[in-house]
């Protein structure tokens, strides 16, 4: 009988999630389901692709499916072949082949995912990538039991269906309303921006605050006047970004927007210990979400996106502890920061800004 409670834990680093997912994994009695963007071809990579290879050799029903774009260097790997072979299914999300590969708007949707499901009762729900060149990054992964997961079964269900038949993937039901876990997907195939739709519906209730972490912040329009018209009724916003991503030019992408958010009110700070990699907000300690989606056009219209929204206070607490913990390690953005940035990156930033436009 399933159990009618939840249970979870926040992972905080890149080594001690894999860790954890390793376990679970090497402990699955029956099924293993992956779905993920970025899986390398790499020390860590091929650990986990040997241990899905004897599991599925052991009678595990396994089933990883990767962005063709993501873990492109996966694509001709044997791992893949040899876990075929051994019983296991190997799926990549919407190859990008010689006809639209100088049409970036057709690239779309990839599978922004990073959720793994195992013995269809454990859940890690989060934005950790599968690659040894992000060990120790600062991210967020949720590892959850409990009646949510009943949803994330369903959703790989319509996945997997979609990926075996070739056919457009049906729509999946989020979690209802009322449930304190919920596992919300974005389907761009179904116009589906269900994450979108739901952060911008706690953002207009918020009261008290709204704390934002994120690798990469690339607002549209809509979402930064949502946070400016948060600020003119007097709610607190801060936004936390990694002082260096893995894409240099989305941080000047978003060095280009910090003068605007300044002038909103906005308090931007940018961590500085490592690479901050988590895509968490927290409103009003009623209100969190940890997932893949990051705060920009892409990953709210145009991926396949998978959140756990929350409104347990004891996960939220949590969530917005994290948050605090993370400005010990992080600097606060001041005007004068952004007159001194050099006029290279400035005009980079704005230029980048135009490849929206494909979006």
């Amino acid at each position: 009988m399933e159990s009618q409670e939840h249970s979870w834990s926040f992972y905080l680093t890149t080594q001690e999630i894999w860790e954890a997912m390793y376990y679970d994994c090497e402990m699955a009695q029956s099924s293993i389901e992956l779905e993920q963007y970025i899986f390398g071809n790499d020390a860590l990579g091929r650990k986990f692709m040997e241990l899905f290879i004897r599991k599925a050799a052991e009678g595990v029903k396994v089933i990883v499916i990767c962005d063709k774009f993501g873990s492109m260097k996966l694509f001709r790997s044997s791992l893949v072949r040899r876990l075929r072979r051994s019983g296991g299914c190997f799926y990549f999300y919407h190859p990008i082949s010689s006809w639209n590969i100088l049409t970036p708007w057709w690239w779309f949707p990839r599978t922004h995912i990073k959720t793994l499901l195992v013995d269809s009762s454990i859940a890690y729900v989060g934005s950790t990538c599968m690659a040894a060149c992000m060990a120790q990054w600062r991210d967020t992964q949720i590892r959850i039991t409990g009646p949510v997961v009943t949803y994330i079964r369903k959703a790989f269900d319509k996945v997997e269906h979609g990926l075996l038949h070739h056919k457009k993937t049906a729509f999946t039901e989020a979690s209802p309303k009322g449930d304190s876990f919920r596992y919300v997907i974005n389907q761009p195939r179904l116009l589906k921006h269900m994450m979108y739709d739901e952060l911008t519906e706690a953002i207009l209730c918020a009261e008290n605050y709204i704390y934002i972490s994120a690798p990469y912040f690339i607002p549209h329009n809509r979402f930064f006047e949502l946070l400016k018209f948060a600020r003119e009724r007097g709610i607190e916003v801060a936004l936390l970004i990694t002082r260096h991503s893995d894409v240099p030019l989305a941080d000047w992408i978003f060095l280009s927007y910090s003068k605007r958010l300044l002038d909103a009110g906005v308090s931007v700070f940018r961590y500085g210990k490592n690479t901050l990699h988590c895509k968490t907000a927290v409103i009003d300690d009623k209100w969190a979400t940890v997932g893949s989606t990051n705060f920009d056009v892409i990953s709210f219209f145009h991926n396949r996106e998978a959140n756990i929204i929350t409104t347990e206070v004891e996960a939220v607490a949590e969530l917005k502890q994290q948050f605090l913990d993370d400005l010990k390690y992080s600097r606060k953005l001041s005007e004068a920061d952004w007159y001194k940035l050099p006029l290279r990156k400035k005009i980079a930033g704005y230029l980048a800004r135009i490849l929206k436009v494909f979006f």
